[in-house]
């Protein structure tokens, strides 16, 4: 009897791509990382986008598809689950570190993990943090709800090529990308928001509402001045608000297109909490509130639109021109003095930019203490 080897990486393009969109979407994301081709095929399969949410309690880690309606327990082997923080994510990717000062980069269908450099060497030899256990009990009081941290990321998942970016106190800004031998330190760089994009742009919102933009591809992070437009043109809520309006949280973002976009989660009137979108007009280099993404959605605090096809899932508002946030993104209840809507909030929402209305998630299991939006399958490229 003749046994025939056959290459299972060259199986026809259109019999690949029916199996892979009947794969469920945990088997779907394992295969289409079994080889290049596999790994094009499946940019093809016409499967839809939508955001889920990866959530941490004490002792597990699970994932919330919002389609079915149903927790996913993965497992993580050799990661404690209390001992963990997630900073950014793309695609199925996370960047991740622990109370150990370990980042590391996780794909969490896969469980492939990248280790990166620790940075306790780069932050212990700056003249602001001399004492080892300053930096770790800043480690300790940061979680994934976290304000006080600003990080992006951006990863080619057929290359395996990616660049992290990581703010401390907004004092200290680091970057790295595969083939660097350490962190590099951009100086004199107060970080209040940043996002980068598939063409090594690190946008940056500074202390003094400017936007800095660094080119990452070279062997050293270099800025770009001429042809950056934000840099002398400071975007400044205080100036573009009407009466009534505050601001509670302002990031930087950029669109597919390479629009630079800033995002304000504010208390408008009526305490109305609400999400405004400013764009320079580039003739005038002012700054104009604009009132859509363009077809696009966001994830507030992960700096880069997603485009279409977005999912609608009934009753869950996910959709393009719309914008997923955690709960202490928008402008705190106590502040609005109606301790009852504490109690009950939902930890995550959706705002329609085309209504100015939030649909609140309902709220699952109280032991997830930290949860995180991510858009599974979405291609960096």
């Amino acid at each position: 009897m003749s046994r025939t080897r056959y290459d299972w990486s060259k199986l026809c393009h259109d019999l690949l791509r029916s199996i892979l969109e009947s794969l469920h979407y945990k088997d779907y994301h394992r295969a289409r990382t079994v080889c290049s081709h596999w790994y094009t095929v499946s940019s093809t399969c016409k499967r839809p986008l939508y955001p889920w949410r990866i959530l941490f309690n004490e002792n597990s880690t699970s994932l919330f598809d919002p389609v079915e309606e149903k927790i996913h327990e993965i497992q993580l082997p050799g990661i404690e689950c209390s001992d963990r923080y997630v900073l950014a994510s793309c695609s199925n990717w996370f960047l991740m570190v622990d109370s150990g000062l370990d980042f590391y980069l996780l794909n969490v269908f896969t469980r492939e993990r990248i280790n990166l450099p620790s940075m306790e060497s780069s932050i212990l030899g700056k003249e602001r943090l001399e004492k080892e256990v300053e930096w770790k009990h800043f480690i300790e009081r940061t979680d994934i709800n976290s304000n006080k941290k600003q990080a992006c990321l951006w990863i080619n998942e057929r290359t395996g090529d990616y660049v992290v970016a990581w703010s401390i106190k907004q004092y200290y800004l680091f970057t790295y990308k595969k083939g660097d031998d350490s962190w590099l330190n951009l100086e004199d760089t107060k970080c209040v928001s940043m996002a980068l994009n598939k063409d090594y742009k690190l946008y940056v919102y500074t202390l003094d509402n400017s936007i800095k933009i660094f080119d990452l591809s070279g062997e050293c992070p270099s800025e770009i001045v001429e042809g950056n437009p934000y840099r002398n043109h400071p975007f400044s809520f205080r100036v573009v608000s009407k009466p009534g309006e505050y601001a509670w949280r302002q990031i930087v973002a950029v669109t597919n297109s390479g629009e630079v976009l800033m995002i304000v989660s504010l208390k408008g009137l009526d305490n109305k909490r609400l999400f405004y979108i400013y764009k320079m007009n580039l003739e005038s280099c002012n700054w104009e509130r604009v009132d859509s993404l363009g077809g696009e959605m966001l994830i507030f605090g992960h700096g880069v639109t997603i485009r279409a096809p977005i999912l609608d899932s009934n009753g869950l508002g996910i959709k393009s021109d719309s914008i997923c946030f955690q709960g202490d993104d928008l402008w705190p209840v106590s502040h609005l003095f109606n301790p009852i809507i504490s109690i009950t909030q939902p930890r995550c929402g959706v705002f329609d930019l085309a209504t100015s209305t939030i649909t609140w998630h309902k709220k699952l299991d109280a032991s997830f203490s930290k949860i995180f939006w991510f858009v599974p399958g979405y291609a960096c490229l």
